[in-house]
């Protein structure tokens, strides 16, 4: 698996009831906000109209709710609404313009953040992502997923530390989430733990979709 696909995973495969969606903007979340009133707004506006900006902030919107395979789903369909793969760079400057200019009116906009941090990852710049997750997390401390994200991220700068504690924090934090549980096993049997690997994979592994994915690269 390419490092790209990894990381598309992990924006989408890397898990309350929905009240009075109308009534919520679509931008501005804040942090300790539950994002799940979103899904039905932003859903109905892709309902009526096949908009790909729309469809990444769904995306988005799944991956911090830590509903992996809903956004991975969501992510295949963005390069088909844009015509192809090659037109998806001017989507991605579209994207990290706009987030740009909604953080600057509003430092506090996380979904602004992860839009930012996702699609310039996707087209390959490393750095603004590290950032905008060491700020999220920072707003953000009691979402497991934004721990996940940055875990990752240092995973890929060869910080196993780093790596390591940010998805412990984000297995204390949500323990049945099998995906943390088994990045979290990975790194500790890449760091010579293999009887907590053991373990962590054990936890992961309850959940069968990602163990037939994992074990057998059946997609869901």
């Amino acid at each position: 698996m390419t490092t790209r696909n990894v990381a598309l995973c992990c924006a989408s495969v890397i898990a309350i009831v929905v009240l009075g969606f109308a009534l919520v903007p679509a931008r501005a979340q804040l942090g300790g906000q539950s994002w799940k009133p979103l899904i039905a707004q932003l859903k109905a506006k892709l309902s009526a109209h096949a908009d790909p900006e729309v469809a990444f902030q769904l995306s988005m919107v799944y991956a911090h709710e830590g509903m992996l395979i809903d956004g991975w789903h969501i992510l295949k369909q963005v390069d088909q609404m844009v015509g192809g793969e090659s037109r998806r760079p001017a989507l991605e400057q579209k994207i990290i313009a706009d987030a740009t200019a909604d953080i600057r009116r509003n430092p506090h906009d996380l979904l602004a953040r992860y839009e930012l941090a996702f699609a310039a990852w996707i087209g390959g710049n490393h750095t603004t992502p590290f950032e905008q997750f060491l700020e999220i997390t920072r707003q953000e401390p009691s979402n497991a997923m934004n721990h996940g994200y940055l875990g990752y991220i240092y995973s890929t700068r060869n910080d196993a530390k780093n790596t390591i504690a940010q998805w412990e924090e984000g297995v204390r934090l949500d323990p049945s989430n099998s995906v943390l549980h088994y990045m979290l096993g990975s790194a500790y049997y890449r760091t010579g733990r293999t009887r907590d690997a053991a373990s962590q994979f054990n936890l992961a592994y309850r959940d069968r979709t990602l163990y037939n994915y994992i074990t057998r690269g059946e997609e869901p």
